[in-house]
């Protein structure tokens, strides 16, 4: 079995690599900046998660405490007690729930500044 005879280069190919190369070098840098926008997206998802759980452990952390009232006395807590044990409930989602506000607030304006440094 003969082998072909080597198949010539293509004078077309050869030409157009430089411009093949340059092309494909501003691809990526042009797709940087996205993944890269792409990237403080998901750190900005993965922060908004961070602080709902946190909320989400101070209404836990409150309902214990409610649960904790009832328990104490074989369940039938005195008026004192439950109203003090509300206040402090109440209280504690209070200030969860500001510093959700506030971090949400703040977590807009780090987003912003990141699209910006990217762009």
């Amino acid at each position: 079995m003969a082998y072909p005879e080597k198949i010539s280069s293509n004078p077309v190919a050869e030409a157009s690599q430089p411009i093949l190369l340059c092309w494909h070098e501003q691809w990526l840098k042009s797709s940087l900046p996205l993944a890269k926008i792409h990237l403080a997206w998901l750190e900005n998802v993965a922060q908004t998660m961070e602080m709902e759980a946190q909320f989400f452990q101070a209404m836990a952390e409150s309902s214990e405490k409610l649960n904790q009232c009832f328990a104490k006395n074989g369940g039938l807590p005195q008026h004192n007690d439950l109203n003090q044990y509300y206040q402090d409930m109440i209280q504690t989602l209070t200030d969860a729930h500001l510093q959700r506000i506030e971090n949400v607030a703040q977590l807009s304006h780090e987003f912003r500044r990141c699209l910006w440094e990217e762009i």
